[in-house]
């Protein structure tokens, strides 16, 4: 009997793992005819497509909901084919490579240490938003040139846009997440003047952009209004879902807490396994360019594609016991930051940024509880993990 799998039911939303477990035992790419679109769950299939650049077509979008409901996506590298995307892409990636990384560590460190300062001698505080969220969105907006006021107005914004999400509900636009996106969008263009009128303005990362020529091609002030909006929704959103998650499931498995709090330096392995089995970004949408096979699935140019990264890590035939979470396995060449053209360009500095969160919580407390209660999951189709994550520290 065929599975009946839509990725905006609210059972999907809600935990697509007992679903993606049933489309895995398939064997094959699944076809989701209401969609027109081919659902990826095995690790061997995604891996792939995504070397396949001839294959796919990033042009309408990187969300389910804009690839399949037609709902409008900035433009930017991210949204482009070859060659124009490494053209693009080119701009940002010398501030992402593992050296630049190494350099900003300073700062990012002393960001993260000033914020921690806030929250120590608290009887509980929200992982996600009181520290994570607030430290990315702070240095998204760092190399923006967007001050520490606005950076978190706009992090509240966009998360208003995009994590207020209700059963029932198909796609991202609401009433609230328009007006959300149209007093962000002031706040932006806003900005977007402040860099044109001063050539200092914009950060490091914004000023390169607004800067940029490629091909006689320079961003106008829509383009870079995208810009600015996609790395601040990236920057700030799934690192912090990760930071959340690693402390929670270490807390659901007091064994492998208790050699952390032991070894810090399990940490970064900690929160890749964390990545590997609650995987932020549930899935990313492409639309087939051509005509292929893959895995029995006779794929038609137009199809949509949906690359279920979070079904992919937990792929038997690829991770052994891949449905349970363990710091001890090797993780590699898991799909925590995609792969190909496209993989996760701040693959380096979330790591890094992670850690240091992560350490900077472990050295202050002698443990912690995780408060069940004023726990929340992110609900929805493209996002996975904890937007609300309490613990009760015992302080040191």
């Amino acid at each position: 009997m065929s599975i009946e799998y839509d990725p905006f039911s609210t059972e999907a939303m809600r935990d697509p793992h007992p679903i993606y477990r049933e489309l895995r035992a398939e064997g094959c790419p699944h076809f989701v005819e209401k969609r027109r679109a081919w659902a990826l769950t095995l690790y061997d299939h995604l891996r792939t497509a995504s070397l396949k650049n001839e294959w796919l077509d990033f042009t309408p979008g990187q969300t389910p909901s804009q690839l399949m409901l037609g709902e409008k996506g900035p433009h930017t590298f991210m949204t482009m084919n070859a060659p124009e995307n490494r053209k693009w892409r080119g701009i940002l990636e010398p501030f992402y490579a593992a050296g630049a990384v190494e350099r900003e560590l300073p700062r990012i460190r002393s960001l993260i240490e000033s914020e921690f300062d806030q929250l120590r001698g608290r009887e509980t505080f929200d992982v996600y938003r009181d520290f994570a969220n607030r430290v990315m969105c702070l240095n998204a907006g760092y190399n923006l040139g967007i001050d520490r006021e606005t950076a978190i107005v706009a992090r509240d914004l966009i998360d208003r846009m995009i994590l207020n999400r209700v059963p029932g509900q198909e796609g991202a636009s609401t009433p609230d997440s328009q007006q959300a996106a149209g007093e962000l969008g002031g706040i932006l263009h806003q900005h977007v003047q402040r860099m044109r009128a001063d050539p200092a303005a914009g950060g490091p990362q914004g000023i390169a952009l607004r800067d940029a020529e490629v091909d006689g091609i320079r961003l106008t002030d829509e383009d870079l209004l995208a810009y600015l909006f996609s790395l601040l929704v990236v920057g700030s959103e799934t690192t912090p879902m990760a930071v959340a998650g690693t402390l929670y499931y270490l807390a659901q498995h007091p064994e492998q807490k208790a050699m952390v709090l032991a070894d810090h330096s399990l940490l970064p392995k900690a929160f890749r396994e964390t990545c590997r089995y609650d995987q932020p970004t549930n899935m990313l949408a492409r639309r087939a360019a051509k005509d292929f096979e893959l895995g029995g699935a006779q794929v038609k140019a137009g199809d949509n594609l949906l690359f279920l990264y979070a079904s992919a890590n937990r792929d038997e035939s690829r991770f052994e016991k891949a449905e349970n979470f363990d710091i001890n396995r090797e993780n590699k060449g898991d799909m925590s930051f995609g792969i190909g053209a496209h993989f996760c360009l701040g693959a380096a500095l979330a790591q890094a940024a992670a850690q240091i969160m992560l350490k900077s919580m472990l050295h202050a407390m002698e443990d912690y509880e995780v408060v069940e209660e004023e726990c929340e999951r992110a609900f929805g189709e493209h996002l996975n993990g904890y937007i609300r994550m309490v613990i009760r520290p015992r302080w040191k």
